[in-house]
């Protein structure tokens, strides 16, 4: 076999694996931020490179094959960059796989933030989690300083199981599953599950409306060091006696809560927003804390 032919040999094998993978919903982690940019521009280059050396092709076929090529690549190129997509991935404690996120913003009178998943081994083929995507949208005023990363809390993220994470979201907890056995059957693994949500639910409980009601109660009773954890936030009642004043202290570990470090007056319960809210803070007058009735 020819240099020629080994070429196309090795062209032909990439764009069919392409291909395939492509409608099978795994894709090459590297790709990813670039779409198929890269194979494009292998095909178009090697492809034109033969066709103006080889004496049994005109240079006007190169030519016309290049003219509508190129416009192809540009076009995707230009659909990739429009999207803005970024990725993170975590790794997992169970050193079996990783979590690709997908992740971009829009605004345009509120923000609306999306994430898609893909699970990888080892980092170079990755498979798309068809119906795991994560869509949270916050009200413009709301939004402050808070990123992407911020909104679906990936640096709190937890393995609940080494198929089942969890995000403390700006939307409440979102669980995403890496197996589809996962989804179907939650209690997969039970002794490792316990284990993990044993040692999560020690730094983050769960949160239901209940502890929050109580929360505003000892709020309004000015009980001194009543303390909550809502979305990787701690909020703690504060009482001075001297000045008969009271407030919420929110606090969160390294700057990673949804809501960033401040005092407010009160949390009170939004019919309209269909949120609780925090009140009159040091940063901003509000802040949505939890969707009201979320369980």
């Amino acid at each position: 076999m020819t240099k020629t032919k080994w070429i196309l040999a090795f062209l032909a094998a990439m764009d069919i694996t392409l291909i395939i993978m492509h409608f099978t919903d795994y894709y090459i982690i590297f790709f990813l931020p670039t779409g198929y940019i890269i194979p494009i521009t292998l095909n178009i280059l090697i492809l034109s490179i033969m066709g103006f050396r080889s004496a049994r092709i005109r240079s006007f076929w190169v030519i016309i094959g290049l003219m509508l090529s190129v416009p192809i690549l540009l076009l995707h190129a230009l659909m990739v960059s429009l999207l803005e997509n970024n990725y993170t991935i975590i790794d997992s404690p169970h050193h079996r796989q990783s979590l690709v996120i997908e992740h971009r913003n829009f605004t345009l009178g509120e923000t609306t933030y999306y994430y898609e998943f893909y699970k990888t081994k080892f980092g170079l083929v990755g498979k798309h989690l068809d119906g795991q995507s994560i869509r949270i949208m916050v009200n413009f005023y709301d939004r402050g300083d808070i990123e992407d990363e911020r909104a679906i809390g990936w640096n709190n993220a937890q393995w609940i199981t080494k198929d089942v994470v969890r995000f403390t979201t700006f939307d409440g907890v979102k669980d995403v599953y890496l197996n589809s056995s996962s989804t179907n059957n939650p209690e997969i693994d039970d002794k490792q599950q316990g284990k993990e949500e044993t040692k999560e639910n020690a730094s983050f409980p769960s949160i239901i409306t209940e502890d929050i009601e109580s929360f505003i109660k000892m709020a309004e009773k000015k009980e001194d060091g009543q303390a909550i954890r809502i979305n990787g936030n701690r909020l703690e009642v504060r009482y001075d006696k001297l000045a008969n004043e009271s407030w919420i202290d929110v606090m969160n570990d390294n700057d990673l809560g949804v809501i960033p470090r401040q005092q407010c007056s009160r949390i009170v319960r939004n019919e309209e927003s269909d949120y609780y809210m925090l009140e009159e803070c040091t940063h901003k007058w509000e802040y949505r804390l939890y969707p009201l009735g979320k369980q």
